[in-house]
């Protein structure tokens, strides 16, 4: 996953004379093509995502209404490329360490490259990270901050491969294993033949699995009534060695409850398989909070418990170092008025996670995140979040299983968590429809799974046949 201080450039400003059409809008899955690399970057976790647009201006704003991106116009396109990342350097963020330069015709482009070479930048340092394929450079290239000053001086149509041979001892390479990440839309056979490649299969997803990280509110049960498909699922897991976690944002339950609750619809499952964000939550204070410290706990049992499993000793809100918010059905304003107390004095804010609401048979009730949403407000105080879609718990499922982020899927009901996260951490993903979220979401989200199915019975049976079962 990238560090959070790597921004995108999306360069989508130019005119497209010689393709005969505006690249930008060309059709990529029911988006426009420049929706589709602005989400792309975003799904990588490059934040912020800037996108500088020129011609066709005003039939690009609307492309990108609703995605969360930075949107500037270039009023001097015309003069070159040069102007478009002048620009783009011009609105980073002073704590922006550097910058991904993206161009607008590469369709197949993917997120793991885009977080590839963030990692390379973080393990090397070099100011300037190229992606190559058989020796070959290609786009899109990392800068670093130290090159900014050079990149908004240069000037016409010069971008910038220009420093390469200036700063060759301070660039590095990042091989790619397939060419058609680089690949550029440059006529329009070209699209066609890419829009032809770009579909993921379920042979290309399934296929190299090892490992699961599985949400359950939505995708195994809703409320207390198993959901299709449930028993093969497993069963499939156990007949081809698949390791899996059961993870949930929930943390209102434990870990043992989660064991009880799938033994009464004839699963059985230890211990060890299942993480809920209470742990993760706990864990984490674990390792970067004093032994036996004091935490005041807005939450269930989940939460309760396993603050007291990590040693750590429960406040009654008087005082404490640490307030840990978890989803608690049962919550009063007082004890929100404590948490805010106890947060406006210095203590650290941690919540399990920020779903906004939780599906409970009859409909979605308010989640955890409608009580950080409350605090939040009321301190304005960020906290930090150890459940999905922030890395915490995804980091420790994965240590969990001894897994290769490779080899790991991610199976969830909801795009803002689930999804999301799996998609940040480099993860292969499936979305179902049989929790929070259906098909109606999909095409208004910036957050795409690899696959979707209805239910956990149809991502089975595609799974069965990819295994030729």
């Amino acid at each position: 996953m990238p560090a959070s201080n790597t921004a995108a450039v999306l360069l989508a400003a130019g005119g497209s004379s010689r393709f005969g059409e505006p690249k930008q809008l060309l059709d990529w899955k029911g988006r426009p093509l420049i929706a589709h690399i602005a989400d792309t970057a975003w799904a990588a976790g490059l934040e912020p995502v800037v996108v500088v647009i020129g011609a066709e201006a005003d039939r690009m704003t609307p492309a990108l209404r609703g995605h969360p991106v930075q949107l500037v116009r270039n009023y001097r396109w015309r003069e070159g490329i040069s102007t478009s990342i002048n620009l783009g350097i011009s609105v980073l963020p002073q704590e922006t360490d550097s910058a991904i330069f993206l161009q607008v015709d590469q369709p197949l482009l993917t997120r793991r490259l885009l977080q590839a070479l963030a990692t390379r930048r973080a393990e090397t340092g070099a100011e300037v990270v190229v992606p190559t394929w058989q020796e070959q450079r290609g786009s899109p290239v990392l800068f670093g901050r130290a090159l900014f000053p050079e990149l908004a001086r240069l000037t016409g149509d010069t971008g910038g491969r220009a420093l390469f041979e200036t700063y060759r001892d301070r660039l590095v390479t990042l091989p790619v294993d397939d060419p058609l990440q680089l690949a550029d839309v440059d006529t329009p056979d070209r699209y066609e033949t890419l829009r032809a490649s770009a579909t993921a299969s379920p042979e290309t997803i399934l296929g190299p699995v090892r490992a699961v990280i599985c949400d359950m509110d939505g995708v195994l049960w809703r409320g207390e009534t198993p959901l299709p498909g449930l028993h093969d699922f497993f069963a499939l897991l156990t007949q081809h060695h698949i390791r899996y976690m059961l993870v949930t944002n929930n943390a209102s339950r434990t870990p043992s409850q989660y064991v009880e609750k799938l033994a009464r619809f004839g699963i059985d499952v230890t211990l060890d398989h299942v993480l809920n964000a209470a742990l993760a939550a706990a864990d984490y204070l674990k390792a970067h909070a004093d032994p036996g410290a004091w935490v005041y706990p807005v939450g269930e049992i989940g939460v309760r418990e396993a603050l007291l499993n990590r040693g750590f000793r429960l406040s009654a809100g008087e005082s404490a170092e640490h307030v840990v918010v978890g989803w608690a059905p049962s919550l009063t304003w007082q004890t929100l008025a404590a948490a805010a107390r106890l947060i406006q004095r210095g203590a650290q804010f941690i919540v399990t996670n920020p779903d906004r609401s939780f599906p409970a048979e009859d409909g979605l009730v308010p989640g955890a995140g409608a009580q950080l949403a409350f605090l939040q407000a009321a301190t304005g105080v960020p906290p930090i979040v150890a459940g999905k879609p922030e890395p915490i718990l995804y980091e420790q499922a994965i240590a969990r299983m001894e897994a290769a982020p490779h080899e790991t899927l991610v199976i969830g009901d909801r795009l803002d968590t689930d999804i999301l996260g799996g998609l940040r951490m480099g993860l292969s993903t499936v979305m179902l429809f049989s929790g929070i979220q259906g098909p109606e979401d999909l095409p208004k989200s910036p957050i795409h799974p690899d696959l979707v199915f209805d239910d956990l019975a149809t991502l089975v049976t595609a799974w069965r046949s990819v295994k030729g079962d």
